[in-house]
């Protein structure tokens, strides 16, 4: 009993620490106020960085050399039409922190946060951490793949 009773609380502080540190990384202006030693949450992001994550998006998105200024202008139309509620590039809001996202994370795996939030939510354990830090669940915004590919452009900018 004694030992399933430390599990329950500290399973879920360690989900809260690796949570709290995702959005944070890559804040280029140090807004945050916090000086944090991430290298842990670096190995394990750095290992799930190759996943493609949960939904339509199943073969890996090739990236330019370059940012597809075009693209990205659209995506950034979109991100704040549709993003910017909850999502900041350099701080935490309603949502994680986006910029620096595509260093820890594939284009896929944003791709498929996007259009296929609820399966990320319930498949994706660091999703389903970053869940339960910021308790607001993200919305299903109906995007095509088109549309978050543009956003996923943008999001290279940071």
């Amino acid at each position: 009993m004694k030992i399933s009773k430390k599990i329950v609380v500290l399973l879920p502080m360690f989900f809260l620490v690796l949570a709290c540190n995702w959005g944070h990384e890559g804040s280029e202006n140090g807004s945050t106020g916090k000086s944090e030693d991430t290298s842990d949450v670096k190995i394990i992001e750095a290992a799930s960085n190759s996943k493609a994550g949960v939904g339509p998006i199943k073969d890996p998105v090739v990236l330019g050399d370059q940012i597809d200024a075009e693209m990205a202008a659209k995506g950034e139309k979109l991100f704040n039409k549709k993003c910017s509620v909850c999502h900041e590039i350099h701080d935490s809001n309603r949502g994680p922190a986006l910029g620096g996202v595509l260093e820890k994370r594939s284009p896929q795996f944003v791709m498929n946060m996007i259009l296929d939030p609820d399966g990320m939510i319930e498949n994706d354990p660091q999703i389903k951490a970053l869940k339960a830090v910021y308790e607001v669940r993200m919305d299903n915004l109906h995007l095509t793949e088109e549309e978050a590919r543009e956003i996923v452009e943008y999001l290279r900018k940071y």
